[in-house]
């Protein structure tokens, strides 16, 4: 398995994301072939939705400004931005700290992002993810006229009690983002029972080590050789999430989500 790094300019707001994409290919040397995995930052397509607030047009309500929120542990946030959270959030986590539940996702601050973005804005998560990455991949498929190939919306997560980010697919296209292997059989010939593999998480994760966190200005990583199977249905997040009362980690949130239906 090969990954590359498709690098561009600044991305700014309303650009039609399938020309940046395609000049991307073009000014890289590469183009889109059978069987690659395309890899796109979550920024760009919001960035190509409209998706960025000014926080000066941010009234805060009484909620934010009595919630003493902070991000990573540094220091309390401005309640402008706490006010854009709430209303982003399906759900904000009791805690010192801006976590959230967005799109059956635990995410810190609904996704919004500040970095790799202009002073006093701020820029939302996309909208209608798994709509979005599915319009995108009917819409190469005519542009680059390359019929089988997948296609992954991507951001960066942290996970619990550790340093660091990882990848998060958002939502993909094209190809099975989670492999069930429960009933296949393990070296001992046992057969597996709750294994499922994230295979749209871990080639986000291998994209993020090329795409940064800086100013590097690489949106766009073409995954190709990768061990997947591709498909031409359109997904449905259903597989992609679990019920709380089935999540590995429910001890840890206990009823903060009592009532909560990931698939509604």
């Amino acid at each position: 398995m090969e990954l590359f790094r498709l690098k561009t300019g600044k991305i700014m707001l309303k650009m039609d994301l399938l020309s940046v994409l395609e000049r991307a290919f073009e000014s890289n040397g590469m183009s889109l072939q059978t069987d690659d995995v395309v890899v796109i930052a979550s920024k760009v397509v919001a960035l190509s939705q409209g998706r960025e607030v000014s926080l000066e047009d941010i009234v805060p309500s009484e909620r934010a400004l009595s919630l003493k929120k902070t991000r990573y542990g540094l220091g309390r946030e401005d309640p402008r931005f706490i006010e854009l959270v709430l209303r982003e959030a399906d759900q904000l986590i009791d805690g010192p700290m801006l976590l959230t539940l967005k799109d059956t996702t635990f995410i810190a601050s609904a996704g919004i992002d500040r970095s790799n973005a202009p002073e006093g804005k701020a820029i939302l998560w996309p909208s209608e993810p798994w709509e979005a990455a599915w319009k995108l991949y009917e819409d190469m498929k005519a542009r680059f006229r390359v019929r089988r190939f997948g296609l992954i919306i991507t951001d960066s997560q942290c996970q619990p009690l550790r340093w660091g980010t990882t990848g998060l697919a958002l939502s993909w296209a094209g190809f099975s983002g989670v492999e069930d292997l429960r009933g296949k059989k393990d070296i001992y010939g046992r057969p597996l029972q709750v294994s499922q593999k994230a295979v749209a998480d871990n080639l986000s994760s291998a994209a993020q080590i090329l795409m940064g966190e800086g100013n590097e200005q690489v949106p766009f990583v073409v995954v190709r050789g990768a061990p997947v199977h591709f498909n031409s249905h359109k997904p449905d997040k259903k597989s992609a999430v679990v019920a709380p009362s089935k999540c590995l980690y429910s001890g840890l949130y206990g009823s903060a989500l009592k009532g909560y239906r990931p698939h509604q």
